[in-house]
């Protein structure tokens, strides 16, 4: 059949007219019900950058339990100056919010 006659459609159908599959990805099983609000792969980094905070948050939980950043290492497979690394970025935070909140306090 000729380009540009009536039938074209058929050869590429508008979406309403195809039934697409939700498979999801490894992060949700439906993209439907996926927990964030952009696809993570549409964000330049977005899967690396999620893995990656996911395992700063362990290794922030595992340090606010009382284990020590080599007790850490160990156990998630990490390096010691991964860990350490970790650890000092999220005093780091956290006490540049506590400073902030006092000025807050003070500014009343």
């Amino acid at each position: 059949m000729k380009e540009g006659t009536s039938h074209d459609w058929m050869a590429d159908p508008l979406p309403e007219y195809v039934r697409y599959q939700d498979e999801g990805c490894e992060l949700s099983n439906s993209c439907l019900n996926c927990p964030f609000p952009r696809c993570i792969y549409e964000v330049p980094g977005g899967l690396q950058r999620y893995r990656q905070d996911k395992k700063a948050r362990e290794i922030v939980f595992q340090h606010g339990r009382g284990l020590s950043a080599k007790q850490i290492a160990r156990l998630l497979g990490e390096s010691l100056r991964s860990v350490q690394r970790v650890i000092r970025e999220f005093k780091r935070r956290t006490q540049l919010e506590l400073d902030e909140n006092q000025r807050e306090v003070w500014d009343e």
